[in-house]
């Protein structure tokens, strides 16, 4: 359960909806209920990044990578969660890339992933406590790794540092979040 605070309502009205899976990824194999990545804390994730042998993986569609990442982070390219497979098996070796950091809005893309990469021979796989979106609460701006805004589900569409709330512009070539 996550709680935070807005100076406005960000949804226009409550809406549950029952779903095989809240994130799909299209790979019944990956169960993140039996094992995932590494948690890595806000406080901890500049210096995790910063190691060398580190790669640094958004797991973000383009749309919201365009608005904004981490410093250095690789971009998959992917308009739909559902492509990360593809990306992994195009970029990603678990023999040359020992240690991934990964991140997304607020951890639940990252609990899939890492799950899929740990299943396919990868093992060092952390992922950011929280997301980005903790990450943007609990670390300083003039300690950020961070560059531009995290795109949110809700009408308030960014935030930025201590999640305030963003004007952002809409990202080249793409109306919305989830292509």
């Amino acid at each position: 359960l996550k709680f935070s605070t807005a100076a406005r309502m960000p949804f226009r009205r409550l809406k549950v909806r029952l779903k095989r899976e809240i994130v799909t990824l299209g790979d019944p194999a990956t169960d993140p209920t039996r094992r995932v990545g590494t948690y890595i804390d806000a406080a901890d994730w500049n210096a995790l990044i910063a190691a060398p042998d580190t790669v640094v993986l958004d797991t973000r569609n383009r749309f919201e990578v365009a608005m904004g990442t981490f410093e250095g982070a690789v971009d998959p390219q992917i308009a739909r969660f559902g492509e990360f497979k593809d990306f992994v098996a195009r970029r990603l070796d678990p023999n040359a890339h020992r240690r991934i950091a990964m991140f997304c809005t607020g951890g639940i893309r990252c609990e899939k992933a890492s799950s899929y990469l740990l299943a396919r021979g990868f093992e060092q796989v952390f992922h950011l406590k929280g997301g980005i979106l903790k990450y943007l609460e609990t670390v300083p701006e003039a300690d950020s790794r961070w560059t531009g805004d995290c795109f949110v589900f809700d009408e308030r569409i960014a935030l930025g540092h201590n999640l305030v709330e963003r004007r952002a512009a809409a990202a080249p070539g793409s109306e919305n979040g989830d292509e």
